[in-house]
């Protein structure tokens, strides 16, 4: 799950979310395998090839008509022992478009779209654009890095589809607290505790969060959490006599300077509306930051 030099997967500037709710096919309108086919037609818009690894005897299925071509040696992109193919565009973008569908609700089909097709990268004759592996939700991702036109493309793909959206690698903000380091992705608030005993990160979703009070006069925020779902009490008390602080989401944090909070809240306030989060954020404090 690589690619082959001179390209590099550690390249990637931003990635794909889908926050897919309960019900939804994969392949619903709102569902990721559509969202990504949506994405990869933006994309393929500005590439000159699609290289896709397929699992040993796939090509069959997913390309009955042998559209593919077959690349070896020093042709292929990607790492990885399957066999890999080549889709040139814009000639065969038709081609990719037939691999990548999912029209019907057969579990065969499904199962073809998401593990036998193993990974593909969208590239130019210079880079690479967008890699996936559909197996792994997240390795959705673009290499936009002075290509704004990619950027700009993925995202007015996305502008109509509720609860996906395009985030930075590398989270969206971070910032220092009394000497713990904090980090905002699409998913979850994490924490860097430093002090003589640990050194280690914490993490919690923003599924539970409930409510953001920001407090301007001193540039910090209140935060409302609901209890882990997933979690049942007897598994909250162990977990509160081994390890406290793991179960216990920061109720307050504070920030170095007004920016510093006002960026946060822009954040939080991005996610709640790309991808429908239930927090509530109380408007008239943050409007005075």
């Amino acid at each position: 799950m690589a690619l082959r030099k001179p390209f590099d997967e550690r390249a990637a500037t931003h990635r794909v979310i889908t926050r897919q709710p309960s019900g939804v096919a994969d392949n619903d309108e709102t569902g990721w395998i559509t969202v990504e086919n949506r994405v990869v037609d933006a994309v393929t818009s500005l590439g000159t090839a699609v290289h896709l690894r397929l699992e040993n005897g796939a090509a069959s299925r997913l390309d009955p008509d042998g559209r593919l071509e077959r690349v070896r040696g020093a042709d292929r992109v990607l790492t990885g022992a399957g066999p890999e193919y080549r889709a040139p565009l814009p000639d065969d973008a038709d081609v990719v478009r037939s691999v990548l569908a999912v029209d019907s609700a057969e579990s065969d089909a499904w199962a073809d779209r998401v593990f036998a097709l193993e990974e593909f990268v969208v590239r130019t004759d210079a880079a690479w654009c967008y890699r996936s592996v559909p197996h792994h939700a997240h390795i959705r991702e673009l290499h936009a890095d002075g290509c704004d036109t990619l950027l700009q493309a993925v995202t007015d793909a996305l502008e109509s589809v509720p609860r996906s959206t395009v985030v930075p690698v590398d989270g969206l903000v971070t910032w220092q607290s009394n000497g713990d380091r904090y980090e905002l992705s699409w998913d979850v608030l994490r924490r860097r505790e430093r002090d003589a005993d640990r050194d280690r990160w914490s993490a919690f979703e923003l599924d539970r969060l409930r409510r953001v009070r920001p407090v301007p006069n001193r540039e910090e925020v209140v935060l409302r959490w609901a209890p882990s779902a997933a979690e049942t009490w007897p598994r909250r008390i162990l977990r509160r006599l081994l390890d406290p602080e793991s179960v216990a989401p920061p109720t307050r944090i504070a920030f170095p300077d007004r920016d510093a909070m006002h960026a946060a809240i822009d954040a939080l306030g991005r996610l709640r509306e790309s991808l429908e989060y239930s927090y509530a954020i109380d408007e008239s404090e943050s409007e005075q930051c």
